[in-house]
Order: C-alpha cells, then sequence, then structure tokens
C-alpha cells in the first residue's frame, strides 16, 4: 500500500464539520477512566477545583503545534519533556459525552484503534496563538472568577496519527489513473483493518455510530487506525433482551444506517457504513455531486454497472453490508473471514 503522507505529517484525530451530533449537558460527571482503579479518578468534582495548584499539560508538555479546533474544542502536539515523544492532546469541556470517549479510549487497546495513553482535568483550557505572532496561555484565571462557576477542562492524551486520513486517501486516488487491480488490492487491505478494528470494537460492547473515512487515520508503517470516540456508545439489553433506546441521528447523515434515525440501534449501525466506505474505497468519485447521487443509489443497493462488472464480489459483498434491515448484514467477525477468504 502507498505509504499515505510523509513521517513528519501529523493529525489532530478529529471528526470533520460535516458530523452531526447533539448537544450533551456541560455538567462535569464524575466517571473513573481508568478500569483499573475504578472510582480512584474524578471522585469528586470539587476536589479537582481545591487541589488544582498549576497546570499539568505545561509542565509535563512542551507544545509544539497546533492541530485542529472546532466546536469539540482544541487538539495539540505536544512533546512530554520526561520521554522526549510527540503526542496528540485534545482538550475538551469535561462533559458527559467527553468523559465517555475517554473512557471507551482507555477500554480499547487494538493495532486498529487510535491508542490512548492517559487523561486528566484542568480547571483552565491552554490556548495558543500558532502563527499569529501572540504568546500562548490559559482561557482563564481563577484570581478572575469564582472557581466553582468555571468549567472543567478535559485533556486527553493520544498517540499521533499521519497527517492524511482515509479521506485524504480517496481523494487522491480519484485523482489519479489507477488501474483496477491496483485500487482493488489496496482498498481491500486497508478495509481488512478496519474490520479487524470495527470486530474488537464490538467485542467490547462498543458502538462506533461515526465510521467514515475522516475518522479512520494511518500510524506508523500506513497502519489503519479508527479514531474519533465522540460518539461512542455501549450497546445495552434490556431485561427482555431489547436494545435500550438511544439518542437519534447520531454520526454523519451520509453514513448513517437507516435504524439510526430511530432510538433503538446496535452495532449493525457500524456495518452499514462499513459497506458505502468498502464502496468509495474501490469506485472513483470525481465530484461531491456525483458522491451525493451514487451514495444516494448505493443506499438503495443500486450501483453503477460498470462498478458491478468490475468488482463483481465486492459488490456482493457491500450489498449485504447495505441491507436495509441490520440482521440482514454480516457481523464484523462473519466479514473478516470473508475477506481473508476472498484475499487468499
Amino acid at each position: 500500500m502507498d505509504r499515505p503522507t510523509s513521517p513528519d505529517k501529523i493529525h489532530s484525530l478529529e471528526s470533520s464539520s460535516e458530523g452531526l451530533t447533539t448537544s450533551s449537558s456541560d455538567i462535569p460527571m464524575t466517571v473513573s477512566l481508568d478500569p483499573s482503579s475504578d472510582q480512584d479518578k474524578f471522585k469528586n468534582i470539587e476536589n479537582i477545583r481545591s487541589t488544582s495548584t498549576g497546570s499539568r499539560f505545561t509542565s509535563d508538555f512542551d507544545v509544539t503545534g497546533k492541530l485542529g479546533k472546532g466546536g469539540f474544542g482544541r487538539v495539540f502536539t505536544a512533546r512530554k519533556k520526561l520521554l522526549d515523544k510527540q503526542y496528540a492532546v485534545k482538550i475538551v469541556r469535561a462533559t458527559e459525552k467527553a468523559q465517555r470517549e475517554a473512557k471507551a479510549l482507555s477500554d480499547l487497546q487494538h493495532p486498529n484503534v487510535v491508542r490512548y495513553y492517559d487523561c486528566w482535568m484542568e480547571d483552565s483550557k491552554y490556548r495558543s496563538n500558532f502563527g499569529s505572532g501572540s504568546s500562548s496561555g490559559f482561557s482563564s484565571s481563577s484570581s478572575n472568577s469564582n472557581s466553582n462557576s468555571r468549567p472543567l477542562y478535559l485533556y486527553i492524551m493520544m498517540e499521533l496519527c499521519c497527517s492524511e486520513t482515509l479521506k485524504h486517501w480517496i481523494n487522491k486516488r480519484n485523482e489519479t489513473p489507477l488501474q483496477d487491480s491496483q485500487r482493488r488490492a489496496q482498498s481491500l487491505s486497508i478495509l481488512q483493518q478496519i474490520v479487524s478494528g470495527v470486530e474488537y470494537i464490538h467485542s467490547k460492547n462498543c458502538i462506533h455510530r461515526d465510521l467514515k473515512p475522516a475518522n479512520i487515520m494511518f500510524g506508523k508503517d500506513d497502519v489503519v487506525k479508527i479514531g474519533d470516540f465522540g460518539l461512542v456508545a455501549t450497546e445495552i439489553e434490556d431485561d427482555d433482551g431489547n436494545l435500550m433506546k438511544r439518542t437519534k441521528e447520531q454520526g454523519t447523515r451520509s453514513y448513517m444506517a437507516p435504524e439510526q434515525m430511530t432510538d433503538t440501534y446496535g452495532h449493525k449501525v457500524d456495518m452499514f457504513a462499513l459497506g458505502l466506505i468498502f464502496f468509495e474505497l474501490l469506485w472513483k468519485i470525481s465530484s461531491g455531486h456525483e458522491r451525493a447521487k451514487l451514495f444516494a443509489d448505493a443506499r438503495s443497493q443500486r450501483f453503477p454497472e460498470e462498478f458491478s462488472q468490475t468488482f463483481p464480489q465486492e459488490c456482493r459483498i457491500i450489498k449485504l453490508l447495505l441491507c436495509e434491515q441490520p440482521e440482514d448484514r454480516p457481523s464484523a467477525g462473519a466479514l473478516k473471514l470473508e475477506l481473508e477468504n476472498y484475499a487468499a
């Protein structure tokens, strides 16, 4: 597989602006982010405020760049002084949603999932003016406001990935006249790694809910990494074995499974998104307008005749993934085995 980017480039690990999310409460929620020491961290929000004497971020790290910003917060590249290694540090308001993301990451350890290292809370948000000539610092001062009324911020330390996501990879291939056989081989390798990561995520009773090329990155040696767990949810059933109700329309609309428009769905929503990702990995799409039309057709299992003829096996798999009823879609484990047999 072609290397997607130069090694000195890095990625913010953030979702694109096309993601649709519903707002969460801004009241910090006490959760255990370290499964090995349940309830030892963040037991009491007021204790965090009262013991905060300085910034761990600026004392332990040298900030080396700004990766991204938006409604989600800020992400910086930072060198951990003690280890002399670079990481990505995401800074967000300590909402229930943000803490859920950190907890999910702390429970996941897989080669095809962005690696989590640590997290902590501070009562100030680091701000930076890289490139503006202004100084960096913190956005709030404890001497000027009531400490109990200021929000807490969650700092999440993660591995750095290459700056170019799978979305960039696809866009570049769409500009290059690759032979179908070349694109097929490269796409199959990438999809197998994504599916391996998804199988692991599902084995932990988690649903990603926002799988898309912009949330899939490349690590060292071009290893595929699934990132952005901002919408992760736990798959929970009630006493009768029925899926618990959850928030509607969470994710990115163009990749949403039909049932995501309702309040009852499970891990098969990720399989539907994989079907669309597999399609755009293989098929050259020249414009956003063409993509919208092709995706609308694909969601109804209609594909260009040339695509069906060029990629008959892949088209069959994609159609299964895009079944309207979730129970008709294969599991990640079944898909992984199918792809292994196909690649053999």
